[in-house]
């Protein structure tokens, strides 16, 4: 097995700057796994592993990782402790990191179809919060999640940490415009709905999101621009009988993916 002991080894450095910077990974069409059960779902889920960079024991340590690594012609790489400290993106790192190509999250990753339910992030800011939400839609089985305007990458750290592999199964489509994205979904008969405080807004529990529907949510802070709300087919609201005025936007998400859900089930 080749060992990597230098922190000036270019394997080293490249692993790096994949795991900071967004436009390297863009530019390299590669990213960076960190952790035994991210990098065991990611060979599991038939991402491309070039490489896999282990402290030493790790194999022992983590069965599940080792038994993915068996199964697939991925190398191997022995780094020192002192290198995966200086890779990591955790206080306490497993010493473990996947080199893997992107998967393919072009404009027809996710196509939007009739049967289809779709959650659009719309410029969220937070990497935790997009994570989790990839994680939820993924759980409760929806079509696809699509990400519109200045979103966190998906391939940052953060992120593909809080997917918990969810990323790698969830299809996932990189968008730019939402009112490209609103007249796909208008062509194809899918009802659309803004996920906004609005006086004419449809209220969950009680609306229908079954089969043929695409929920966007916007910004942390400033929720969706109102051409967006506008452009879509109707504004919706989650019914809050308590004080507050709003909920973050992992919540919010979650409790409209489990209705969309609910509805599939139901028919």
């Amino acid at each position: 097995m080749e060992r990597l002991t230098s922190r000036e080894n270019e394997q080293i450095k490249y692993l790096s700057r994949l795991m900071r910077s967004k436009r390297e990974r863009r530019a390299a069409g590669m990213f960076v796994a960190e952790g035994a059960r991210l990098c065991a779902e990611a060979l599991e889920n038939r991402v491309e592993v070039l490489k896999a960079y282990l402290v030493p024991g790790a194999l022992e340590r983590y069965p599940q990782l080792a038994r993915a690594l068996t199964k697939t012609p991925c190398d191997c790489v022995e780094i020192t402790p002192e290198l995966s400290n200086r890779l990591s993106d955790t206080d306490t790192p497993q010493g473990v990191y996947c080199l893997c190509r992107m998967l393919d999250n072009g404009p027809h990753t996710v196509k939007i179809d009739t049967d289809g339910q779709y959650l659009a992030l719309c410029g969220l800011q937070d990497p935790g919060n997009v994570g989790t939400i990839i994680r939820t839609a993924e759980a409760m089985g929806l079509t696809g999640l699509i990400l519109a305007g200045s979103c966190p990458d998906i391939y940052s750290p953060k992120v593909l940490r809080s997917t918990m592999g969810s990323v790698f199964r969830l299809p996932i489509r990189v968008a730019g415009d939402e009112a490209v994205l609103l007249q796909e979904a208008r062509a194809a008969g899918v009802k659309s709905y803004a996920a906004a405080l609005h006086r004419q807004a449809c209220l969950l529990p009680g609306t229908g999101l079954g089969p043929g529907s695409l929920v966007l949510i916007g910004n942390e802070g400033n929720g969706l621009p109102d051409a967006v709300v506008q452009a879509c087919d109707a504004p919706l609201m989650i019914q809050m009988p308590g004080r507050a005025e709003s909920l973050n936007a992992a919540m919010a998400a979650g409790i409209i993916v489990w209705e969309m859900a609910r509805a599939r089930l139901s028919l």
